[in-house]
């Protein structure tokens, strides 16, 4: 990695911790009022999966069920991309966009409060999905992914359905699942 993206890397993981809730002395305090989870991708996880896949300035990138933004974020920080994140909680988005903002990326970055289930991916015209979902709500989604004609990434959770995937493997028990159109 360059210097100057080993000084971008070092912000993002200051910035996105990789706890559930952050911590209370941080101005971006996240709690679970609601059964809808908030389980953070670490954010090591996240700039190793950019590093391999590389999207570009002309990118689009999009994560379904994006909690505090930092799949999209960090891809339009380190990458240059487009982002759209997906969540149904305003919370968590309401910290995605403030981060957005620290970072600078917020006129690249948009975030939308929806249902995953209900995004029209082919309406978006990504180039690269980012998911970090339950299975059961991946085999939901998975005829939407594989119509939408973008590369598909599934943090933790293969996408059977989607059929063989390449692996990257981001750590001693982490892994992507990477499934090309």
């Amino acid at each position: 990695m360059r210097t100057g993206n080993r000084r971008k890397a070092e912000r993002l993981r200051r910035l996105f911790p990789d706890e559930v809730e952050y911590h209370r002395d941080d101005d971006f305090v996240v709690t679970c009022p609601t059964r809808l989870c908030f389980v953070p991708t670490p954010i090591d996880a996240v700039i190793r999966i950019l590093e391999r896949l590389r999207p570009g300035p002309e990118d689009l990138v999009v994560d379904l069920g994006c909690g505090d933004g930092r799949f999209v974020a960090a891809a339009a920080y380190l990458c240059g991309c487009r982002g759209v994140g997906v969540d149904a909680r305003e919370d968590v988005l309401r910290v995605a966009r403030r981060k957005c903002e620290t970072l600078g990326v917020d006129d690249k970055t948009t975030f939308i409060r929806a249902d995953v289930r209900e995004v029209d991916l082919r309406g978006l015209d990504p180039d690269l999905v980012f998911v970090y979902l339950f299975p059961s709500l991946l085999r939901e989604l998975a005829e939407e992914l594989a119509a939408c004609g973008a590369t598909v990434v599934s943090y933790t959770f293969p996408i059977e359905a989607l059929g063989p995937a390449r692996v990257l493997k981001l750590g001693e028990r982490r892994r992507a699942y990477v499934y090309e159109p």
